[in-house]
């Protein structure tokens, strides 16, 4: 018989969603916008989708891939970066009243775990995960097990900050990892300054053509993922580091961060593999079904 879960991977611009059974094998998939922050509706748009799941799938259980720092065991969400209605919540609790088992892990550890499984890292005991999006994650596998440290807080790669040339007060705001190497930054930065509404195809189309303010910005965008990247290569020494999120499976993305480590140091290319997650997008949902199974001894 067919074990059947509800699947999520919430993310701070959208909701991916599946019904997936126990090898990760996908029966059903949507998407949608991430609700305004600050209504609750989020959870609403949760039960509503497991319940629409539950009328067409004897669904088992519901497995989260979240933003930010989570305890997995108790379900408690210390941060969440931009989904904020998530902050301070216990999410096995929100969803109780659903009667099945509910269980969640930060988006990016859920990365880490699917590349884990089933894709680039099966054979590694020791590797990073970035995941680039709204902001950047990191899943951090340490001797072979997920390194969450206090309140699953490890891996928040996105706080470190870059610069020192601000106050210091004004660094976790403006001079981060995040803040200066995450897609959504940088589209934001390209929008601003050409008063444009171009999605990151488009940007990194006109990128290949040689188009000066954005060829400008996207390399300094690289610039920033180098050396978020070396920081991380000499804090933990990986096997490897593999990149997540829509935009690493952009033309060259891997050979334009490995041009930039050469010329950091040299050193780290020999020590670590650079590369992207075998499942893209779809990671943090595959890596949510693995926790859950392994948190129910499956």
């Amino acid at each position: 018989m067919t074990n059947y879960y509800s699947v999520f991977d919430i993310g701070g611009s959208s909701i991916k969603h599946s019904v997936m059974d126990e090898v990760a094998k996908v029966y059903k998939t949507t998407s949608c916008i991430t609700p305004e922050q600050g209504s609750g509706e989020l959870f609403h748009l949760l039960i509503e989708i497991i319940r629409q799941d539950q009328e067409q799938f004897p669904i088992k259980g519901v497995a989260l891939s979240v933003p930010g720092a989570i305890t997995p065991s108790s379900g408690d969400i210390h941060y969440a970066g931009s989904v904020t209605d998530l902050i301070g919540v216990n999410i096995k609790t929100r969803l109780r009243d659903l009667g099945l088992l509910v269980e969640a892990e930060n988006d990016a550890n859920c990365s880490a775990l699917a590349e884990k499984w089933q894709g680039n890292a099966k054979e590694c005991q020791n590797f990073v995960c970035l995941t680039i999006g709204t902001g950047i994650g990191g899943g951090i596998f340490l001797n072979g097990n997920i390194h969450h440290g206090v309140d699953g807080m490890a891996g928040e790669m996105g706080l470190m900050m870059l610069n020192t040339s601000l106050p210091l007060t004004r660094l976790t705001e403006e001079q981060t990892f995040s803040r200066l190497g995450s897609t959504w930054n940088l589209l934001d930065r390209i929008n601003n300054k050409m008063d444009q509404n171009l999605n990151g195809e488009q940007i990194f189309h006109l990128f290949e053509e040689g188009h000066q303010l954005i060829q400008k910005e996207v390399n300094y965008f690289f610039d920033v993922l180098a050396i978020g990247t070396a920081n991380t290569v000499h804090a933990f020494a990986p096997e490897k580091i593999l990149f997540g999120g829509g935009v690493s499976v952009q033309k060259n993305f891997v050979h334009l961060i490995k041009e930039r480590l050469e010329r950091i140091n040299p050193h780290i290319l020999q020590m670590t593999n650079i590369d992207r997650c075998q499942f893209g997008n779809q990671s943090g949902q595959i890596g949510a079904l693995y926790h859950f199974l392994k948190s129910q001894g499956k």
